[in-house]
């Protein structure tokens, strides 16, 4: 049977071209989002500052959720200092060093008293002397820091600043300076630092920097000679007690010192399990329309195989070899790009600030082999469901249906295609009103297949209306116009095949272009119309110091400061009988007179009570979380302390602003920096007359603060838009892959849909039909096909866009931006043309006769 199946391979090469290019491309996909999830469950960054300690120790960064993905913390989780003293005592350990590290700026000496930051490549972090040795840095130049006042630098950072020993540098906690004489220059081990800066103070000193002495950022272990670190690290785990801690040694010691290592493998985790899973299914659905169309250009030598006594087993099995032998190849051969489209993604989202640019992949072969056997399985699925019917009927009705098709669908394929039809609607419109929040606009940009599956069943109706309705326009060309609308009539289910990628397509790229732009619009009115303040007050160094708010409210003319703080929080609850912990982005804010300087639209309950163990909720997460006023929410804060808080309020504007809202303090002292990221000021009588002085004060209070920017509410914009910008950027990137995918599809299965007509356009031309007519013919035909594939793509992207406006504002009207979507039907329309127009050509070049009996 595989002769059989090669000879047929080599004698039928256009159609099956086209199915080995579809495979080629979908094993691709696949393995790019294998390689994306094995490198979020492998990949790494090497230690640098840690690199030479046997072990580190530090607090557990991820929540441990069962029977689900174990999310990451966003700010670290610190150590007690207490267990520096139980690892001590632990066999094998020789030195225990307690590690503080804060992040801070570096500002010049310009004889001003707010002095300009040090432009560096790379974020500073400040530590205790003790620490070096975790390197091991090595004194360069000078001593080691004898007082507070003293700092010893890493030799990249001072030759960075233009600074030697013996020089006066001023360092910044948020906006908190301080000068320090550079007492030493230290080299950094392997040749420098990569990622980050460093300046060494006193232990006493980097203690008192860091605000928590009682928390320590890691504690470093050096083992005595010959002690094995793996042994090592599981006797320190099993000796401390009390807290949750994880021993790491070798290279995963930089998911300890580099905490967006480990944040960026569970984003990777969970983005290539979601994303691929939507893959699977497009790819699966493109290669099934693509075998389909290439076994329905067989019908007539399938037919003949079954009148000469050929067993529909046998059929089956003839089919299947050919697609077995071309889809394994085309597998095969596709899984090796795959690691290039993998590594390009990583660039893409490196590029928008999602992954760390030296993030590495782990190129495992694990994804190119699983890719390999879905792609097969699926093509061999596709294979098997386009060859049934051909296989079962009659070898009498088989004849005749190679000749002229069957005019109706069948009944179940009727049930199927309107079954498939009313779940989407029911997933797209119908759950967001019953189910809204996450789960909701999940579901609605998942109806999208749903939708797109039932419409294929139903396409060669669709094609039949089209063509109706465009017969009179059509017949206007007595001869081309009339073969056109013979055509597109009596040969539906052919042009349906061309019809249904060009539809998924247009409905991928307006689907996503909608979603992005209703959440985009609606939070930039939401933070636009939610800052009632008279100013904004940001810092252009690591955060704003908790102590600058009493320093604004002194200001003379000022009336109201919030202090606002930022952070992520996550939010733990049951989904489909399932606990899920998800994050969502979180502020602290005071209530004292909040409504002056903000308004986040409380739909219920009142900010007023966010005081002690209290949260209010954005609409979107509280019907996420299943939460009301007067609720528990079962809330993790981001360096992983668990809370029981009472939902006090409910509110709208959560796009603008954040969807989880917490008491200022309680949000603060959780966060690595515990510093505010802006201050909303409002002068005493609204800003009137008192404008000016509020104004003045302000700026002259800039003057002399590191890094203080005093901005308008509009200036100051959405609070949100850098992380959504991230977020939609990634949604952005990640679909972009699919839509061209689908539009490679799409030119994959016009041309081979054009080109396995060369036998008709020769039969034409035979009885006398002119190269003209047959290509205005065809042209004609373009326009049923193409109008048929956007009317259907724009009314299947239609129901998940208004379920994701719904999901995201409440609101049933998605936006549309007019140009965008124009633009989109415009390309999708040329790109339709020119992949008929183009193999039509071609296919006319040569002898009418030639081309009726070279298809025999």
């Amino acid at each position: 049977m595989f002769d059989i199946a090669w000879s047929t391979i080599k004698n039928r090469k256009g159609g099956f071209v086209a199915a080995f290019i579809a495979v080629v491309c979908g094993s691709a996909v696949i393995t790019a989002c294998g390689v994306l999830f094995v490198s979020g469950l492998l990949s790494g960054v090497a230690p640098e500052r840690y690199a030479g300690a046997t072990v580190m120790v530090g607090g557990r960064q991820t929540k441990d959720v069962k029977e689900n993905f174990d999310p990451y913390y966003a700010e670290r989780v610190t150590v007690p200092a207490s267990v520096a003293e139980q690892i001590s005592r632990v066999d094998g350990v020789e030195k225990v060093v307690r590690d503080h590290s804060v992040e801070m700026t570096l500002q010049k000496d310009d004889g001003s008293a707010r002095g300009e930051p040090v432009p560096l490549e790379h974020p500073l972090y400040g530590h205790g002397w003790s620490s070096a040795a975790l390197g091991p840095f090595e004194l360069a130049e000078g001593a080691e820091p004898g007082g507070a006042g003293e700092t010893v630098l890493d030799a990249g950072l001072a030759r960075a600043a233009g600074v030697k020993v013996g020089d006066t540098v001023r360092l910044s906690v948020g906006t908190t300076p301080q000068d320090y004489k550079v007492a030493g220059l230290v080299d950094a081990p392997g040749g420098g630092l990569d990622r980050q800066s460093a300046a060494f103070f006193t232990d006493a000193r980097a203690a008192g920097l860091s605000q928590r002495p009682d928390r320590l950022t890691a504690i470093g272990v050096l083992g005595e000679d010959g002690t094995d670190a793996g042994e090592l690290a599981g006797r320190i785990e099993a000796a401390v007690t009390g807290t949750d801690v994880v021993a790491y040694t070798g290279d995963a010691i930089g998911d300890l010192e580099f905490l967006d290592v480990g944040q960026s493998r569970g984003f990777l985790v969970m983005l290539s399990a979601s994303f691929g899973g939507t893959a699977l299914g497009v790819v699966v659905f493109v290669v099934s329309s693509t075998l389909g169309l290439a076994i329905h250009q067989r019908r007539r030598e399938l037919a003949m195989l079954r009148a000469v006594a050929a067993t529909p087993r046998q059929v089956h099995k003839l089919i299947g070899s050919e697609v077995l032998l071309v889809a394994a190849t085309g597998a095969v051969l596709g899984a090796a790009p795959g690691f290039l489209v993998a590594g390009l993604l990583r660039d893409a989202f490196a590029d928008v600030g999602v992954l760390p640019a030296d993030f590495e992949l782990s190129f495992n072969p694990l994804p190119a082999v699983a890719a390999v056997l879905l792609s097969v399985l699926g093509a061999l699925l596709a294979g098997f469901i386009a060859a049934r019917r051909i296989a079962r009927i009659k070898p009498v009705e088989a004849l005749s249906e190679s000749q002229v098709e069957k005019g109706e669908l069948g009944r179940t394929r009727k049930a199927v295609a309107l079954g498939l039809l009313g779940l989407g609607l029911i997933t797209s419109i119908v759950l967001p009103l019953l189910i809204p929040g996450q789960l909701a606009i999940a579901g609605a940009g998942g109806s999208l297949l749903l939708l797109m599956v039932g419409s294929a069943l139903i396409s060669p109706v669709l094609v039949q209306t089209t063509t109706r309705l465009l017969t009179p326009l059509l017949m206007r060309s007595k001869v081309s116009g009339y073969l056109a609308a013979a055509n597109s009539t009596a040969n539906a289910r052919r042009l349906s095949s061309a019809v249904v990628p060009l539809a998924l397509g247009t409905a991928m790229a307006l689907m996503q272009l909608s979603m992005l732009n209703t959440v985009e619009v609606t939070a930039k009115e939401q933070a636009a119309t939610g800052v009632v303040s008279d100013y904004v007050v940001t810092s252009g160094t690591t955060g704003l110091s908790t102590d600058l708010a009493q320093k604004v409210r002194a200001v003379d003319g000022v009336g109201t400061v919030t202090p606002v703080a930022r952070s992520q929080v996550l939010i733990t609850y049951v989904e489909i009988d399932k606990p899920v912990s998800n994050p969502f982005s979180a502020q602290g804010l005071e209530p004292r007179d909040l409504d002056r300087t903000l308004d986040l639209d409380v739909r219920e309950g009142s900010l007023d009570e966010l005081r002690g163990d209290t949260v209010a909720l954005s609409r979107i997460a509280a019907d996420t979380a299943r939460l009301d006023v007067g609720d528990t929410a079962d809330v993790d804060l981001g360096d992983g302390t668990h809370k029981e808080l009472k939902v006090v309020a409910l509110y709208g504007k959560g796009l603008g602003f954040g969807d989880v809202t917490l008491p200022h303090g309680m949000l603060t002292g959780h966060t690595a920096n515990q510093q505010d990221t802006a201050l909303l000021v409002t002068g005493e009588d609204g800003g009137g007359g008192a404008g000016g002085k509020v104004e003045s004060g302000l700026a002259d209070l800039a003057d002399g603060t590191p890094g203080l920017v005093v901005q308008s509410p509009e200036e100051f914009g959405a609070v949100e838009q850098g992380e959504f910008t991230q977020q939609s950027s990634t949604s952005l990137i990640a679909n972009a892959l699919l839509i061209l995918y689908v539009l490679i599809a799409v030119v994959n299965t016009l041309v081979m849909a054009t080109t396995g007509r060369s036998r008709e356009f020769g039969m034409l031309r035979l009885i006398g039909t002119s190269k003209q007519q047959t290509r205005r013919m065809m042209f004609l035909e373009s326009w049923v096909v193409i109008l048929t594939a956007v009317v259907v793509g724009i009314a299947i992207a239609i129901p998940p866009a208004v379920g994701a406006a719904l999901g995201t504002t409440g609101q049933p009207i998605p936006y549309v931006e007019p140009l965008a979507w124009g633009g989109i039907v415009v390309f999708v329309a040329l790109l339709g043309w020119l992949s008929i127009s183009l193999p039509t050509r071609s296919a006319l070049r040569g002898r009418p006769i030639d081309a009726v009996y070279a298809t025999e």
